[in-house]
């Protein structure tokens, strides 16, 4: 298991940073300086994108990139208008969030969280934007972000309850992996890739696709919080995605956590994975797949996703403790399996036809 308490320790630090689409500085900030920390090299692309490093030993071994978001759906204040302010959903916010009353966090430049409420919605239902009104009035530099007021992280037990495990959680993990794999001889480079604007059409994403950023040949895992579904429930540890809502991802970088897994399950203890198709969403696996890449995905089964209840309210996300840290572990062992991913158990037994059956079909019987 990872080192439970480095891990939620970086969760909890970037949990702390509220994140819109488009407004990530917070979490960013936080990302970079804990990279720093760990002594960790990275870079900034054009659009903001986080790609940091560790360089492998073997130049002929693909590189395996760890992908997650760090935005989380939410609101812009575009506007103030009579004695309240007008914003407009960013990503899938829940549809209570339309209705007034609910509570929110306005955030003005330098970080400070202003108490608001919703009013209800404003303009024609296409526009998807919403009235708020602050608890005092203040002067507000627009435009700026609002975030559901719910806790930044809480541990309840064997569960982590959040207002953006999607997708801080995968941020985390990433960071977490890689500092565990921070000093090991590597067979191939390992990049940790933190996009923005993930929630309004993988914007992040595509850019660094559309650039070659990462080499052609690279792995690409999309790590994620997605949807609980059946067959991905939690506890039952990290989901090894084998697609999405729009496309089934490649095998061949599946394999890479497949071997991962069961290099695991043959050591001793109990190390539990699940293999699903993550139909509740889209994640950054489909845009880099439609750049040619191979692509796969891990996912943490997600309560509460995007901060709707099943009762139809606004709450907390939240994580089962033992799937993050669980996905932790598969990604580091991911890093160290990657150029043995074609030595599955799967793909042995494929190989090998007995002969007497061989001779079986060879004879007509």
């Amino acid at each position: 298991m990872a080192d439970k308490q480095g891990a939620l320790d970086i969760l909890s630090r970037l949990a702390a940073e509220p994140s819109v689409a488009f407004w990530e500085s917070g979490v960013a900030s936080a990302i970079t300086s804990t990279l720093a920390g760990l002594g960790l090299d990275y870079s900034v692309d054009a659009y903001g994108n986080i790609i940091a490093r560790l360089q492998g030993q073997d130049p002929t071994a693909p590189p395996l990139a760890l992908m997650a978001h760090m935005d989380h759906p939410g609101f812009e204040v575009i506007e103030a208008q009579d004695d309240c302010l007008i914003a407009k959903a960013m990503g899938g916010v829940p549809p209570a969030s339309f209705q007034p009353g609910v509570a929110l966090q306005v955030i003005c430049t330098g970080g400070k969280r202003l108490p608001a409420v919703t009013d209800g919605p404003h303009g024609e239902e296409s526009e998807r934007q919403i009235r708020i009104r602050l608890a005092e009035p203040v002067q507000l530099q627009l435009p700026c972000p609002a975030v559901f007021d719910l806790p930044d992280f809480h541990v309840d037990g064997d569960l982590i309850r959040m207002r953006a495990a999607d997708d801080l959680a995968g941020c985390a993990a990433i960071i977490a992996a890689l500092s565990g794999l921070s000093g090991r001889l590597l067979p191939g480079d390992v990049y940790g890739v933190f996009t923005r604007a993930e929630e309004v059409g993988l914007i992040g994403a595509r850019l660094l696709a559309e650039a070659e950023t990462l080499p052609q040949e690279t792995l690409v895992v999309s790590i994620e919080s997605s949807r609980i579904l059946p067959g991905a429930e939690q506890g039952s540890g990290p989901v090894i995605r084998v697609g999405d809502a729009r496309l089934t991802f490649s095998a061949d970088a599946e394999a890479v956590l497949t071997r991962a897994r069961e290099t695991l399950q043959a050591e001793p203890g109990e190390f539990r994975a699940q293999r699903q198709l993550m139909s509740g969403g889209v994640c950054e696996a489909s845009a880099f797949a439609i750049y040619g890449y191979h692509t796969t995905g891990l996912a943490f089964p997600l309560g509460n996703y995007h901060n709707s209840s099943p009762e139809g309210s606004v709450e907390a996300e939240y994580i089962h403790a033992d799937d993050y840290l669980g996905g932790i572990q598969l990604l580091i062992q991911a890093a160290m399996d990657a150029p043995n991913r074609e030595n599955t158990g799967f793909s042995q037994r494929l190989r090998q036809v007995p002969d007497e059956l061989r001779e079986r079909l060879r004879d007509g019987r």
